[in-house]
């Protein structure tokens, strides 16, 4: 049975509508011939002549591999070949060339038409300018390859700033039958910005000294140097802390990042007569736990940052405290009372000194690593989010 009139009219809209929305699109699409001598093209679009070049009267008749060229791989020709013998579709990316010999990326995919019988007749063909596309990822690799190398480098650096860091501070605190020292110091990242010291000024004198840089990483490590210099040139001149820290100021101002600053306790302890003094230069308060009477009491002196001010323009203050056999100085930095818990509530100070009373019996080294316990328990959390510094040192006789 035959189709009608209307059937055939209906046959030749709908085969100039393909036509037409095959015309229209970007990409190329041709079809080759498999049962005609070198497989040649029997159909290209307009988006062919657009993307290559040559027009349908160029290459109507002939095999498409006079897109290849000199610098084209191999390797992708062949998959087409093995394509086409097996009747299989595949995509490839290849380097092809337009009628005028620029260069292009093709990403090519072509599949096969079969037959009733399952012989493949024909072969349909998709090709899409990926040139930008291949550039971007040429830039990206490069771009990829230069990061690699700067992190390398950042890392490199950030070695060395580490084995500065470590170089500043003390390798081991002083022991003695007197007095018995401690700290726990885990940075947040590679580099911190805290530190501390403790050096022995003359017989039996001890300067303590914890500090919090701002930031983090290469900058910290070099302001954390610089604060350490100034600090050991001044502590070693004279006994008073507020003479050493506003020394250790003057050296720091004008030269510090603009908006870096420090904040500093320093505290000279006197094992003769068990004075301790000792200045609070814009840090947290340290704490003295009295076992004996099951109390804690803040020290406090007051006094502004470091390296912020001119020495024309601030005041430091120092204090002054007599210490008992069995006492306990713990100075911080301020990770631990920075921590929340999972309902965001954040440790309060009342809190942080109960605890300090019920365990103020501890042996000092067992004392700060169960403070340290203590905070990550509120938060719930491995590690804190900031550097995590303590000082403290107990009086033995």
């Amino acid at each position: 049975m035959g189709m009608s009139a209307k059937e055939l009219v209906s046959f030749k809209e709908f085969e100039d509508l393909l036509i037409k929305a095959t015309n229209t699109a970007n990409e190329g699409i041709t079809i080759s011939s498999m049962d005609q001598p070198d497989r040649p093209l029997v159909f290209v679009n307009d988006g062919f002549e657009r993307l290559t070049g040559y027009s349908k009267k160029d290459v109507i008749g002939k095999n498409c591999r006079f897109l290849q060229g000199k610098d084209t791989d191999e390797a992708p020709v062949e998959a087409i070949r093995q394509a086409i013998k097996n009747g299989e579709r595949t995509t490839v990316e290849l380097l092809n060339y337009k009628k005028d010999g620029t260069p292009f990326w093709n990403r090519l995919s072509i599949t096969p038409l079969k037959d009733k019988n399952g012989v493949t007749t024909h072969y349909v063909g998709v090709q899409s300018d990926i040139t930008e596309l291949r550039e971007t990822q040429k830039n990206l690799k490069a771009a990829n390859k230069d990061l690699a190398l700067f992190q390398d480098r950042i890392n490199f650096e950030l070695e060395e700033a580490r084995r500065v860091q470590n170089f500043i501070l003390p390798s081991a605190l002083p022991e003695t039958e007197k007095i018995r020292f401690s700290s726990v110091f885990e940075p947040m990242d590679q580099i911190g910005g805290d530190f501390y010291d403790v050096i022995e000024i003359e017989k039996g004198v001890y300067g303590i000294l914890i500090a919090d840089v701002t930031g983090h990483g290469i900058q910290a490590a070099l302001l954390t140097f610089m604060t350490s210099f100034a600090f050991k040139n001044a502590a070693l001149q004279t006994s008073s802390t507020a003479k050493v820290v506003s020394a250790t100021n003057e050296k720091l101002y004008d030269k510090m990042p603009r908006g870096s600053f420090i904040t500093m306790f320093y505290a000279v302890y006197n094992s003769n007569d068990k004075s301790l003094t000792y200045t609070q230069a814009g840090h947290p308060e340290g704490y003295l736990l009295r076992p004996s009477s099951k109390s804690v009491i803040p020290l406090t002196s007051e006094s502004p940052l470091v390296g912020a001010f001119s020495g024309d323009s601030v005041n430091y203050r120092e204090s002054k405290i007599r210490l008992e056999v069995g006492d306990k100085i713990i100075l911080y930095t301020d990770a631990i009372l920075e921590v929340w818990n999972s309902d965001h509530v954040m440790l309060s100070k009342d809190d942080f000194i109960s605890f300090l009373i019920e365990n103020s019996n501890q042996p000092i080294h067992d004392l700060l690593g169960r403070i340290k316990s203590f905070g990550l328990n509120y938060s719930g959390q491995k590690s804190f989010k900031d550097d995590f510094t303590m000082l403290g040192f107990e009086i033995l006789e």
